[in-house]
């Protein structure tokens, strides 16, 4: 029995929500400040269940820049419509949505902000599921 590679971020549906960000290189400056200004927020991220890959070419990392194996990255590229040359990210919601698109520089806090106003966020800040 052969694992198949994943096509998509399915296996976090309904339990994390996905930024995915995509760069010609890790070596990027551009990128790497992108990236740096998330993770200097890591309570955010926590408190909004975010997980962070980053798609370089044909590979797909994490957080910490190490290579994830079991994705299909040109299928996930196709997906998401984040071509090689794309220089951005996109926020993926527990819905497994594609809910925002914005080339680099981006805020981190606009990124909180629509999650924030989320109805699935709503309901975990009132239900205090995420502290």
């Amino acid at each position: 029995m052969t694992i198949q590679a994943q096509q998509d971020f399915s296996k976090y549906k309904w339990r994390n929500r996905i930024l995915v960000f995509s760069s010609p290189s890790l070596s990027n400056e551009v990128f790497k400040d992108q990236l740096d200004s998330f993770l200097s927020t890591p309570k955010k991220l926590d408190d909004r269940n975010l997980l962070i890959f980053i798609l370089v070419k044909g590979r797909i990392y994490d957080h910490n820049l190490n290579s994830v194996s079991h994705f299909d990255v040109s299928a996930v590229r196709k997906k998401l419509n984040m071509p090689v040359s794309y220089e951005g990210l996109i926020l993926i919601g527990k819905d497994g949505a594609s809910k925002l698109k914005k080339e680099y520089p981006v805020d981190p806090k606009q990124i909180y902000e629509a999650i924030d106003q989320m109805p699935m966020r709503q309901k975990e800040m009132r239900e205090n599921i995420d502290d």
